[in-house]
């Protein structure tokens, strides 16, 4: 059993419309629920709320685990060539609007880009994909940011995205 930094914070707003947020760390056991994470954000928004005169707008949860195994390190040689300017984005639709969403891959891969674009027959992309319209936790799927599911993929590009100031102060030499 390993425990699982997260934080609970709130946006309370007060009588001029002025927005201010508040953050609380807690460290828990990864054996938690999604219902016992929740039920101790309500909590804390409870006590929190007894104490300001602002309202509560919104709560929000973030959790940081530690990374599964096997994926790629912060070293090698396949790590030290990529470029987070090279993006790929799988637009996907889904069953309520025409809107399609992007779902943005930073660093994409060199072997999944076919001809200037991105290589759709590949495996790799094909399970990303299929995953991406599954069903990752029993009940849930992945959505837009409407909380519309994701339904088929309806196109995808190869994009550079600028990173300069990142980029500037991570390359510079003296």
């Amino acid at each position: 059993m390993a425990n699982v930094p997260m934080h609970f914070s709130a946006r309370i707003i007060d009588g001029l419309g002025t927005e201010a947020t508040t953050v609380a760390y807690l460290l828990a056991p990864d054996t938690n629920t999604i219902a016992g994470v929740i039920t101790a954000l309500d909590s804390w928004a409870g006590y929190l709320d007894a104490v300001t005169d602002g309202a509560i707008t919104a709560l929000s949860v973030k959790m940081t685990p530690a990374l599964p195994g096997g994926l790629k390190g912060a070293t090698g040689a396949t790590w030290q060539a990529s470029r987070v300017e090279q993006t790929a984005v799988l637009n996907f639709g889904n069953n309520t609007t025409t809107r399609k969403f992007g779902e943005v891959i930073p660093a994409f891969s060199n072997s999944l880009i076919s001809s200037g674009k991105v290589n759709l027959l590949a495996g790799a992309i094909t399970n990303f994909i299929g995953y991406l319209q599954g069903t990752p936790v029993t009940g849930g799927s992945f959505t837009n940011t409407a909380s519309q599911a994701l339904a088929a993929l309806i196109d995808a590009i190869l994009s550079f995205r600028k990173r300069r100031k990142q980029l500037s102060r991570t390359s510079f030499e003296v």
